[in-house]
């Protein structure tokens, strides 16, 4: 077969010698790893890519990612690169990404270079985790010509397939099928043939299931139904994701002005809605865009700064400690209480927080006012904060025999608990109406909040009522 340097769909599909992987569990996977791991420090990489190379290739990805960095090098300049760009291309977009993540673009880019610019184009489309257009300007024979590596990152543009099934508004359901016919990419993994009229102006799609059923003498345009959605190329991934966890979307057709120019595959959706929520999850936490077996650099740059704040934010919580030196002086056994409400108080906003943001970032919040929200997650703080004040009450006082002790540290909980749940709605739909992202700062302030509250009423409660305590 000719193969045309033009035309990514003329390079022959690399199949090698692998045979049809099955299933395996993940207790598998990791034996299977852990026999990689010790052949390869043995310097046997050619006994460890026996060992996998009848794998799936999601599970010899998993493997192949999950080495140490020599190792892994090792082990994948033994693989040809034409085995490396195939497993990248066969996984699931979300495995292909983490996988691409972890070699690296500079061991990436050492394999594309090695192999056809149309194969390595077609990889690079099944990672879009790993910023392509880098990795794309740095081969050999650069690929910037190629429009879908031209979108900017968590875009649409950066999503879609160009090679897609249309037919005509005054088709027939046979011209349909035959434009799936002639797809060589991507073919299994469409769900509609979309209508078109003109010059490719978008007016409706046909599922497979009504295709399949229909006469091939059909009109097409009695078994076409109309568009629930389109974005453009420049439409975040994150507003994808969305509008196909919203409207269960199975994929979203890309349009310039009406012209229907890609499609956004379920596969890439999903790519995108898992990119979404690893990022949301990462920001909570204060370290988003950091692997667990990234540079140390990377993760000091990410996880410093938020610490540098966090040690100031501990600061004002020992500065009101330190208020009451008086009253802890007097009831010593008042500092070993201090823990649990200011841990209580943070982990239930931390609670209500974490579910906040979620609601925030899927839309669920459409209708819902922010003062009823803060009723209502208040009015569980109160619920939460009886039922704990009155169990650490009873602790305190069956341990120290010291019934105030009891009802001071009761009370105190029962309002830290509402505080806390006031403080974890109310922090992240304040920064939203400001323009600022709840996921990146809303835990440290909620956690300060819950913990300078806390010691504020416990220590101030007890010095009201020191003649209780002692």
């Amino acid at each position: 077969m000719d193969v045309d340097p033009r035309n990514p769909e003329s390079v022959p599909v690399f199949e090698g010698d692998i045979q049809q992987p099955q299933a395996i569990s993940v207790e598998e996977t990791s034996e299977i790893a852990g026999e990689v791991r010790e052949l390869v420090r043995a310097g046997r990489e050619n006994a460890a890519w026996e060992l996998i190379r009848h794998l799936h290739p999601a599970d010899m990805g998993s493997i192949v990612a999950s080495l140490p960095r020599p190792s892994r090098e090792a082990l994948v300049h033994v693989m040809s690169p034409e085995t490396v760009a195939w497993m990248l291309r066969q996984m699931n977009p979300v495995v292909a990404g983490r996988v691409g993540t972890r070699l690296g673009a500079q061991m990436l880019t050492f394999v594309l270079s090695q192999i056809h610019p149309n194969q390595a184009l077609a990889t690079l489309r099944q990672i879009p985790t790993l910023r392509p257009q880098k990795v794309a300007e740095s081969l050999a024979q650069p690929l910037v010509a190629e429009e879908i590596l031209s979108h900017d990152p968590d875009t649409a543009g950066s999503l879609m397939a160009t090679q897609l099934p249309m037919v005509d508004t005054n088709g027939l359901a046979e011209e349909a099928r035959e434009s799936l016919r002639t797809l060589r990419e991507n073919r299994d993994k469409l769900t509609h043939v979309y209508v078109v009229q003109g010059s490719g102006v978008l007016v409706g799609q046909v599922g497979m299931v009504d295709l399949a059923l229909a006469d091939d003498t059909t009109p097409i345009r009695t078994v076409a139904s109309s568009i629930v959605a389109t974005v453009t190329v420049d439409t975040p991934a994150e507003e994808c994701a969305r509008l196909q966890h919203h409207y269960n979307l199975t994929q979203i057709p890309v349009v310039d002005g009406n012209r229907l120019i890609g499609v956004i595959l379920s596969e890439s959706l999903l790519s995108a809605t898992v990119e979404q929520d690893t990022r949301q999850m990462q920001q909570v936490a204060n370290v988003a865009g950091e692997t667990v077996d990234g540079p140390l650099s990377s993760s000091i740059r990410t996880r410093l700064p938020w610490l540098t704040v966090n040690l100031g934010t501990t600061f004002l919580a020992a500065a009101t400690v330190a208020l009451f030196e008086s009253t802890l002086t007097q009831v010593v056994v008042l500092a070993a209480f201090l823990p649990v409400v200011a841990g209580q108080g943070g982990i239930g906003g931390t609670q209500t927080l974490t579910l906040i943001v979620r609601a925030i970032a899927l839309g669920e919040l459409v209708g819902v006012g922010a003062r009823r929200l803060l009723a209502r997650e208040a009015v569980l703080g109160i619920l939460h904060g009886v039922w704990l004040g009155v169990l650490v009450a009873v602790i305190a006082i069956l341990w120290k025999q010291n019934l105030g002790l009891g009802l001071v540290l009761g009370v105190a909980m029962l309002g830290n608990m509402m505080i806390a749940g006031s403080v974890g709605a109310g922090v992240p739909l304040f920064l939203r109406r400001i323009g600022v992202d709840p996921a990146v700062s809303s835990a440290v302030v909620v956690t300060t909040v819950t913990d300078v509250f806390g010691f504020l009423l416990f220590l101030g409660i007890a010095s009201a009522s020191i003649t209780l305590i002692t």
